[in-house]
């Protein structure tokens, strides 16, 4: 609870300078007011120095409940005091409910007619339950419109940001965005209900395929974004999206110099295809600019630039062994063979699919690597180490079920303590503590970090 009042101390201590000005003029007020007592006085005295626990534990509904509770106090007491007929404690809190549908019951006359001027207390209870019911009314109406809202805004102000394709590294993405206060406008299909409401509640326009491609396009006013980013997890739709943008400019027949297409392609084919296609369009149809992006190319390079490797035979040969041979492990054997092409480096990739995998890779690349198939579920990760002709000098475990890197690795760890080993999780989260606390003395285990922390403005748009 100290926490929370230091992070709303500001907002309480404006809280209580406007009620202290706001208790000076009721003092004023309740001159004339002989009729109220003491009691209604401690009872509002107390509510509304306790008031900010509330504070506390929202500051989105507290005007609400403020409001709410102010009402049902101010306006039990005045049905119960200052009706000329005494009334139970139920007929009492009946007419107070009923101030929340804008109607007060006429029982301070004898013959029941409206007064031109109602006590003090009264009129706080009225009013306050007014401004209840309509504030929650146009609250209701804007959250229904909001989305609409900020897209007419979106279009107007322009300078946004249009992501396609909604995963998690797309929704990692628009967090970062949002953090940093950007406007986003996010096109997705089959989404969730819960998705949606959460986006909502960052302030990020959700549209779905229900109109036309060319209609997606004029609704996210593409000519006056900042960024389009084409995050889908099929390469195809991302190429397919990137065409259709293309002729709508072109049908559009308008450039937008400030207009950047980022296109995620994690195949080599798709990137073969993207810039066959992209040599057919000549200098003076780009109607914006293009930036091909990889999330596991800039996963790699971070992971390289933070854990450079020395490829130099000087004391041993340096020989990579890959567990797990999808998208992560192929970039990062590319990314070792890139920097090192010398015949001191060796690489082994193990995976259990391994026969469809290396098919794909002989046709793309000419890497000369050693492809096993091996499943570490059914055997034993030492046997086939011990029997590499050349020993092991770094492990990278890129496994597809974050349970499995974590077991192989601890397990690789605890068998091989000198050899450094390579998992995805961030240092100093909580999977780092629990693997400290798993193993025994110094080892070797090192955080290659994880996908959300490339997925930034600074880093994914650089």
């Amino acid at each position: 609870m100290f926490e929370q009042f230091l992070h709303n101390k500001r907002l309480i201590g404006h809280y209580y300078l406007v009620i202290g000005l706001a208790a000076i003029l009721f003092s004023f007020g309740i001159k004339n007011e002989a009729t109220i007592d003491l009691t209604i006085l401690l009872v509002l005295a107390c509510y509304l120095l306790l008031f900010p626990v509330v504070i506390l534990y929202t500051r989105k509904y507290a005007l609400h409940i403020f409001l709410f509770i102010l009402a049902l106090i101010t306006g039990f007491y005045s049905f119960y005091h200052y009706s000329v007929e005494s009334h139970s404690v139920l007929n009492a809190l009946y007419y107070t409910f009923q101030l929340f549908l804008l109607v007060i019951t006429d029982v301070f006359t004898e013959d029941g007619s409206s007064l031109l001027k109602y006590p003090l207390i009264v009129e706080i209870a009225r009013w306050s339950a007014a401004a209840y019911t309509i504030s929650t009314v146009f609250i209701a109406m804007y959250r229904l419109l909001e989305n609409s809202i900020l897209l007419i805004f979106y279009q107007i102000i322009g300078n946004h940001y249009v992501v396609f394709g909604y995963n998690e590294n797309s929704l990692a993405f628009i967090e970062d965005l949002r953090k940093n206060k950007k406007r986003v406008i996010l096109v997705a299909d089959n989404m969730s209900s819960e998705a949606i409401d959460y986006l909502e509640e960052l302030k990020v326009v959700v549209l779905t395929r229900l109109d036309t491609g060319e209609m997606i396009y004029s609704k996210c006013r593409l000519p006056r974004a900042n960024a389009v980013i084409l995050l889908d997890e099929d390469d195809i739709n991302n190429l397919n999206e990137f065409m259709d943008i293309q002729n709508y400019f072109n049908k559009q027949n308008k450039k937008s110099h400030n207009l950047t297409v980022y296109i995620h392609l994690q195949d080599s084919t798709s990137k073969k295809l993207f810039l066959d296609l992209d040599h057919t369009i000549v200098d003076d149809k780009r109607h914006f600019q293009v930036q091909l992006i990889n999330l596991y190319e800039l996963f790699v390079d971070a992971l390289f630039e933070k854990y450079p490797i020395d490829f130099s035979p000087r004391n041993k040969p340096t020989h990579l062994l890959i567990i797990g041979f999808g998208k992560l492990g192929q970039h990062i054997a590319l990314k070792a063979a890139q920097q090192n092409k010398e015949l001191s480096l060796s690489i082994t990739a193990l995976d259990k699919s391994m026969p469809k995998i290396k098919q794909a890779w002989e046709n793309n690349h000419t890497s000369n690597l050693s492809l096993v198939t091996f499943d570490v579920e059914t055997n034993h990760l030492e046997s086939i180490i011990n029997e590499q002709d050349i020993p092991i000098s770094h492990i990278f475990v890129c496994l597809h079920e974050d349970k499995l890197d974590l077991l192989a690795g601890i397990e690789l760890s605890n068998r091989l303590p000198d050899i450094p080993i390579f998992l995805e999780f961030s240092e100093g989260g909580i999977v780092d503590k629990w693997i400290q606390s798993e193993v025994s003395g110094t080892r070797l285990i090192y955080g290659t970090g994880t996908f959300k922390e490339i997925l930034t403005e600074d880093k994914l748009l650089s």
